[in-house]
């Protein structure tokens, strides 16, 4: 596979969540809200948000030589890291917004990859980042992965928690106690 495959294969991997993103938002249609959630816009629509350094990296300003086996190896990661995402937002289902209100008939979903951590979408968002540097040879989307994904993830997570406690109460207490935020066995 020459360099340009692997971008592309990289690519069509962040199409996952994207186009599950929005497929979800088709199915699920207009709905009342329960609760609707008042942190920041950035916070808010963090999906889209964090692909833009993925954006600058996917245009290399400049890279480093990593081996096949190497840029492979994260490719797999990347690919495996959307997917993970994906299945996180087709478990939610009519559940699954890009912003953190609570909508008329969502219900806390603790199943599929809601079983294993809290936070699976965000899991695999940020192994799609991991794995997309390897594959690209990327030294800006290690950094940009580093500086702007993992504490923007940290903010979006910390806001949702909060969101979910106050809609879910009891419920999410125990969820959380059970099941961790992000590295399911840490």
């Amino acid at each position: 596979m020459d360099d340009r495959s692997l971008r592309i294969a990289v690519l069509l991997s962040a199409h996952l969540v994207f186009l599950s993103a929005a497929a979800l938002r088709i199915i699920r249609g207009r709905r009342d809200h329960r609760l609707v959630a008042n942190a920041p816009w950035p916070i808010q629509y963090y999906p889209p948000l964090v692909w833009l350094p993925f954006v600058v990296a996917y245009v290399r300003p400049f890279a480093v030589d990593l081996s096949p086996a190497l840029q492979y190896a994260g490719l797999a990661i990347a690919a495996t890291g959307a997917a993970f995402a994906a299945w996180a937002m087709w478990s939610l289902g009519r559940s699954y917004g890009i912003r953190m209100d609570i909508f008329a008939g969502h219900a806390l979903v603790t199943r599929g990859p809601y079983a294993l951590v809290r936070h699976p979408m965000y899991l695999g968002i940020v192994l799609f980042h991991l794995g997309a540097t390897l594959a690209l040879e990327s030294p800006l989307l290690l950094a940009a992965t580093g500086l702007i994904v993992v504490p923007y993830t940290a903010l979006r997570i910390a806001a949702e928690e909060r969101v979910l406690r106050e809609a879910f109460g009891d419920e999410y207490a125990r969820y959380q106690r059970r099941v961790r935020p992000l590295l399911p066995f840490a």
